[in-house]
Parts: structure tokens; sequence; C-alpha cells
């Protein structure tokens, strides 16, 4: 599975929403601007968001993007989910039958348990959590410290 940068973008824009006050409706080009998002992408990110229930979106001159629902129910799987599609690591875990050799595939079931451990890690983060500051600060650290 790899994160693409329309996902990435999407994740900021939404950790940006979660940072303003609660209700806040944050004009396109304030977003684009702190999150260096260009403009043709923010418009399918935020499209995307709105179809899925994750932002509202306000016309005119004073609109902008609103977090369409509290930010601790919101699931960092669901933003990303959002736009780019359900996150599968191979075919075979998909459905059954979308391989014929998962029956008696030395490696399904790895396949298998990565995809539910992946699941468990994305649903279990909240972009609540992404926006608060020391929470920022911590997972900055755990990255460098996997890098």
């Amino acid at each position: 599975m790899r994160l693409t940068r329309q996902g990435d973008y999407a994740v900021r824009v939404v950790v940006d929403l979660a940072s303003r006050p609660a209700g806040a409706v944050v004009p396109r080009s304030s977003i684009q601007e702190r999150q260096d998002v260009p403009a043709a992408y923010l418009a399918k990110i935020v499209q995307a968001l709105a179809r899925a229930g994750l932002v509202r979106t306000h016309p005119g001159a004073r609109g902008g993007v609103a977090l369409g629902r509290p930010p601790d129910h919101i699931p960092l799987r669901d933003v990303i989910e959002a736009v780019e599609g359900p996150i599968h690591l191979n075919r075979c875990v998909v459905r059954p039958d979308a391989c014929a050799r998962d029956r008696f595939c030395s490696v399904h079931p790895v396949w298998l348990r990565l995809q539910a451990l992946v699941t468990r890690e994305l649903e279990a983060v909240t972009i609540a959590a992404l926006a608060r500051p020391p929470a920022r600060a911590a997972l900055e650290a755990d990255a460098t410290l996997c890098s």
C-alpha cells in the first residue's frame, strides 16, 4: 500500500481544519497556503471529502471549508479512503473469491493479518489526536526514530 500525494494532502487539509476552532469556516486559499497544496489538488480533495461527509463547503465571498463532523469522530482511515478508495494490501484480501490461490497460498494468511493490522491502526488514530500540538510533536519524534 502506498499513500498517494492526494491522500497525503487530504490528511493535511483535514488536520488543518481540525486545528481551527470548532465550526470554523476556513477559506480554501488559507488552507492552500498553510498546507502547500496546489489549487487543482485542493479542489478535488475538498470535493471528495465533502462527498464522504468529512467536510462541508460554504460558497460565497465569506465561504470556505469546515469539518463535517467532530474531529474525534473522524478516523484517519476515513480521510484516506475518501480520496484513495478502500485500502487493500493485496487483491486477495478484497473478497474470498478475488484470488483462486487464497485457499492454499502460504502468504495469504500474512496478507490478511497485515490488512487487519493496518485497518485497526488507521481506525484507532483520530483527526483530533493528530490536530493536538503535543501529538504532532510526539508523532514527529516517532518518525525521526523510524528513519
